[in-house]
């Protein structure tokens, strides 16, 4: 089956690692990832206030996009990303003033064929038709754990991972419904399913510095190095994320975090995807293990896929 899939910019720039394991992984589970023609960046900034609607713009042209191509859904999985398009549809069927004004700004775009040169105006309103879900979403209710658990090819070995939300999951609860933000657990539900010994720690909802990363690095530096350090200390041999910039701060920063704190050795930081991607049976090389600082290729072994107990 084919579903709309938005990859976002940084996906097909900094870390196609996760877009590549992504695309490989959904594959083997029959699903075919088509992207919205002409998408464009989402702005990755829900709008903090609600008198400016503009920033409204970016995310709501990729969803009538995907309704244009008839599509009701639509996935991703960088977590900046989600929180846009979700907020952003959320805000335009909720509130009947802004989805009147976004729509009248939008009224005007034009579209050209690339073959024809033909110019198009005149789209239909938007008013949230699309449903907009995170990958693991999708994956507990529309493909079912169960059903990711009988194409598994690869045991993980119960590999001990901790399961990273971050910031931007969970949070606002009312608007980003992905679940409890004070004890998740769909993230720790997918590991169990792809083989995985999901490891518990208590800072697995708390900001690894996020943009700080820039202003103050040395803010993003303790941030992340708290994370990686709690995940550590209760077990983990691995963590894994959703979020590129979460991985960034995690991942590249960890030489920095090793001179400032000379108590961490470090730890391997693996996007989602490719933990899935490799339990289904899709080769090393395509994981996109190069772009990570910290090497992660030794977690991944070839063992032969467990049984599956019916």
């Amino acid at each position: 089956m084919k579903l709309h899939y938005y990859p976002g910019c940084t996906l097909k720039d900094k870390t196609t690692g996760l877009d590549i394991s992504t695309r490989e992984a959904m594959k083997r589970l029959d699903v075919e990832l088509v992207e919205p023609d002409g998408w464009t960046c989402c702005g990755a900034e829900y709008p903090l206030t609600g008198e400016k609607i503009a920033g409204l713009a970016a995310p709501i042209r990729v969803l009538r996009q995907v309704r244009d191509e008839g599509g009701d859904i639509v996935v991703t999985t960088c977590s900046f990303c989600y929180s846009v398009l979700k907020r952003s549809n959320k805000a335009l069927r909720d509130d009947p003033v802004k989805r009147k004004r976004i729509n009248a700004f939008l009224r005007d775009d034009i579209q050209i064929d690339p073959l024809t040169k033909e110019r198009t105006t005149g789209f239909a309103d938007y008013n949230g038709e699309v449903q907009v879900l995170h990958l693991l979403e999708y994956l507990r209710d529309r493909v079912g754990f169960p059903r990711v658990r009988e194409r598994i090819k690869r045991d993980l070995g119960m590999l001990p991972v901790a399961a990273y939300y971050g910031c931007r999951l969970l949070r606002p609860k009312e608007e980003m419904g992905f679940d409890e933000p004070d004890s998740p657990h769909l993230f720790e539900e997918f590991l169990e399913a792809v083989g995985c010994a999901a490891v518990d720690y208590p800072f697995k909802q708390e900001c690894c510095g996020s943009y700080l990363a820039v202003s103050m690095p040395d803010a993003a530096t303790e941030a992340s190095y708290r994370v990686l350090r709690s995940a550590k200390m209760n077990g983990a041999r691995a963590i894994t994320v959703t979020c590129p910039l979460c991985f960034y701060n995690l991942d590249h920063r960890q030489e920095t975090i090793k001179t400032a704190y000379l108590d961490f050795a470090g730890l391997p930081v693996l996007f989602f995807t490719q933990l899935l991607a490799w339990a289904l049976g899709v080769d090393k090389a395509l994981l996109g293990l190069g772009d990570h600082k910290v090497p992660a290729d030794a977690l991944f072994v070839e063992r032969p896929a467990p049984e599956v107990r019916t």
